[in-house]
């Protein structure tokens, strides 16, 4: 089984070395240029704890990176997030012209992973109807898969094999082999759900962190206007079995 990773940037290249590195057949593409001319060569473009090792364990087992886009059997889809643009709307531009592009070479009975953080209905709003344009048929010709991240840069290849993942799906017997695809390389817990339910729960989680991020920073600056010390107070605070108060920055 072949697997085309679309986008190596944070999140599409340990992807793809780590799914490489486990033994699976991939290739990775990135529309720029001089991405792809650099990691043919054996250059990285960021640092990341083991990621060098990844890298050199992948290529070992034949990973291929490229700008064209491949004839696969699964794609992964790890392109820039949606925006919010002035009028409010999300532009889920990046998504949809990677997709547009599989849909170019993909064959039929392809699955097509979206690994990219959407807003819940992007895929039912967006993909489907673009996918259904070109005369496929979701669900039997194109399967859809929501697969969100939830790694952070400085701590990724630990995350990617140990954090729980999410795989949405509207067809189980699809969600089950996406799971069994990341299972290769994650030790942690990976449930299969719908892909609402996967969209939805992805930006959940994000709310949440801001939302602690934020009241902590906020504390901190309540703190510093009457010289308490915000620490010691988080430290008390947190010792309350339902409290966990995130350390603002200093």
């Amino acid at each position: 089984m072949l697997i085309n990773v679309i986008g190596l940037g944070y999140i599409g290249l340990p992807t793809a070395l780590i799914l490489a590195a486990y033994g699976n057949a991939v290739v990775g593409t990135d529309k720029k240029m001089d991405v792809i001319a650099k990691l043919n060569e054996g250059i990285v473009d960021f640092e990341e704890e083991g990621l060098q090792n990844l890298f050199d364990k992948a290529v070992n087992n034949r990973i291929k990176f490229t700008t064209e886009y491949q004839k696969a059997d699964v794609y992964i889809v790890a392109v820039p997030t949606p925006y919010i643009k002035r009028d409010k709307k999300v532009d889920a531009a990046y998504v949809r012209n990677a997709v547009e592009d599989v849909l170019n070479v993909c064959g039929k009975g392809v699955i097509i992973v979206i690994e990219s953080t959407i807003s819940p209905g992007t895929i039912d709003k967006n993909i489907k109807p673009m996918i259904e344009e070109r005369g496929f048929i979701c669900g039997e010709d194109v399967h859809l898969v929501h697969a969100p991240e939830r790694i952070i840069p400085g701590n990724m290849i630990k995350e990617l094999e140990n954090n729980n993942r999410t795989i949405g799906a509207d067809d189980v017997e699809i969600g089950n082999k996406v799971r069994a695809l990341y299972k290769t390389f994650c030790k942690g817990e990976i449930v299969v759900t719908d892909i609402k339910t996967a969209e939805m729960t992805k930006v959940v989680e994000n709310t949440y962190r801001d939302i602690n991020i934020a009241f902590a920073n906020e504390l901190a600056k309540i703190c510093r206007t009457d010289n308490m010390n915000v620490y010691e107070i988080i430290r008390i605070a947190n010792m309350h079995p339902r409290v966990n108060i995130l350390t603002p920055h200093s």
